[in-house]
């Protein structure tokens, strides 16, 4: 461990918005995993929701759940720092690496479910490529790529992730040249890959109307399959951009203030949206699909009859005893 002056000597202030922010953060990540585990649940539990294209949304939530328990991870180290003023060199490069892959995991499932929707609108006819066993191969792909990515911080002879003064969290040192490598990886080229997908994909769709040579049904069963797929290519591009939305502020500040001119309160601002974003995205889910929400629904009027039960279960208990006392009592005289 290796103690460093200027967190002993912290304004008050300061330590304040720290709080603050490690308060609310904390709330909004323990919301995010509730959400995306009953998420899960519904698409495991009901059987006509166990689809193929469902598997990339169970996958966006596994990468929902595992960013926020990143950031968790994050403010116990960010307060256990504050508290004990040094700084554990080790859980610094671990818990910034975790934080690091979690949003590439966040962002390749984005792109990896824009892929798939490319595929299943550019290929109708060729089940082969978006096919449980290929999906499970590109999910494979995606998890390992997402932690091998930022893997290099580590293994480089030079500490890469450090503990930032101004953001009060481990990450990739503003100074490293590994940070430019980093946010292309984890947030340029998924954006840019995004977007070309969804431009050749309208342009697809919109085409495809006026194709020659098939039947008046099949041409209308695969307009109406590319509209539905289109869609929901829409639907998780939305989800995209509203997570970008919530790192791109901290991302200019990173890239920018190299001399770490911008206030402290600004830095920790920038640091709870992403966490909000992603608890966004998940409402987003639920919203959109009537099926999850409604079997939510159930469970939670389901649980609220149970709690209702057993408080008038104890309501008789305690009204049994008490006149078995008084029976007691009346007897004793």
């Amino acid at each position: 461990m290796s103690s460093h002056p200027f967190i002993g000597s912290i304004s008050s202030s300061v330590r304040l918005s720290v709080i603050l922010k490690c308060i609310i953060e904390s709330l909004v990540c323990f919301y995010a995993i509730l959400i995306n585990i009953l998420i899960i649940i519904s698409l495991l539990y009901i059987k006509r929701l166990r689809t193929t294209q469902n598997l990339l949304l169970i996958n966006v939530s596994f990468a929902c759940i595992l960013f926020s328990v990143s950031c968790l991870l994050s403010i116990s180290l960010t307060i256990s720092i504050l508290y004990f003023k040094t700084i554990p060199s080790f859980a610094c490069q671990f818990i910034g690496f975790i934080v690091i892959s979690s949003c590439h995991c966040l962002m390749f499932s984005y792109t990896l479910v824009t892929f798939v929707r490319f595929l299943t609108i550019i290929y109708p006819f060729n089940r082969k490529i978006t096919s449980i066993q290929s999906i499970k191969i590109y999910l494979l792909f995606k998890w390992i790529l997402a932690f091998l990515l930022p893997g290099i911080s580590l293994i480089l002879p030079k500490q890469q992730i450090i503990f930032q003064p101004k953001a009060k969290i481990c990450t990739i040192n503003q100074q490293s040249p590994i940070l430019f490598i980093t946010f292309c990886t984890g947030y340029i080229i998924p954006l840019i890959l995004i977007s070309l997908m969804n431009l050749i994909t309208y342009i697809n769709v919109t085409r495809s109307r006026q194709i020659l040579g098939l039947s008046q049904t099949k041409l209308s069963r695969l307009n109406k399959r590319k509209r539905r797929n289109l869609r929901l290519l829409r639907q998780f591009s939305l989800f995209t951009v509203i997570f970008l939305l919530g790192w791109t502020p901290f991302i200019i500040i990173e890239v920018i203030d190299k001399e770490e001119k911008f206030s402290d309160a600004y830095y920790l601002f920038t640091l709870i949206l992403p966490s909000i974003c992603v608890l966004i995205d998940s409402h987003v889910i639920l919203y959109w699909n009537k099926t999850i929400r409604h079997q939510i629904g159930v469970w939670w009027r389901i649980l609220i009859r149970k709690s209702e039960r057993n408080l008038h279960n104890r309501d008789d208990q305690t009204r049994n005893v008490d006149e078995l006392s008084c029976t007691c009592m009346h007897s004793d005289v």
